[in-house]
């Protein structure tokens, strides 16, 4: 006699409600969403990332800025004169200051990709109850900030420039209320549509629970 099929049939593993919520994030925001405290029946509205433009911004600057480094260390071997003095090995110097010039470039590029870690670790988390934001500073200094929905004030958007017109992006400020230091983020994207958001968040928690 075979055994029944419905005795091997293992239920399916629940998913807590904020586990369902936190995969709603990318990956960066499922980081750092255990920094933040988040109730059972709390929902997640927005996840505000920084637009991916600014990221080419210190891309360019750190290439660049390794590049001027070596060529100018190329071209300092390069016109060091063979007699340049008695008993300096010339070969040897201008190999010094090529390895020099290699390293500085290399530093320049390490700092450039600090800079884009940092740059992608800040994120706003817009929930049904409050707002919070994860902001890195330095790799060693980070801030979390959280507020809730019914302490916003006002909610600000600046686009300025040519640039953050074409590739929609702009600087996001939710002015609270209080001693409560207000809420700036920068290159964000569709920051009109961000700002919709927040108010239309913060209008459902004056609804449900009032001022």
């Amino acid at each position: 006699m075979y055994p029944s099929m419905e005795n091997d049939t293992k239920p399916a593993p629940t998913i807590s409600h904020s586990e369902q919520e936190r995969r709603k994030l990318s990956s960066f925001g499922q980081k750092f969403f255990e920094l933040i405290e988040f109730d059972e029946d709390e929902t997640i509205i927005c996840e505000i990332r920084k637009h991916p433009i600014g990221m080419f911004f210190i891309y360019v600057m750190g290439i660049g800025i390794a590049a001027i480094l070596f060529g100018i260390a190329t071209a300092i071997s390069y016109f060091i004169p063979e007699d340049v003095g008695a008993g300096v090995n010339v070969d040897l110097l201008r190999a010094g200051i090529l390895v020099l010039g290699i390293i500085l470039a290399g530093f320049s590029l390490v700092t450039m990709f600090i800079g884009i870690y940092i740059y992608r670790a800040s994120v706003l988390f817009v929930t049904s109850e409050k707002i919070a934001q994860v902001l890195y500073k330095t790799i060693f200094n980070r801030k979390i900030s959280q507020i809730s929905l019914g302490e916003i004030q006002d909610v600000t958007v600046t686009q300025n420039g040519f640039i953050p017109r074409v590739f929609n992006f702009g600087t996001l400020v939710v002015e609270t209320a209080g001693e409560q230091n207000n809420y700036l983020f920068e290159y964000v994207p569709f920051p009109y549509q961000c700002a919709k958001d927040i108010v239309g968040a913060h209008e459902a928690s004056i609804k449900q629970y009032g001022n």
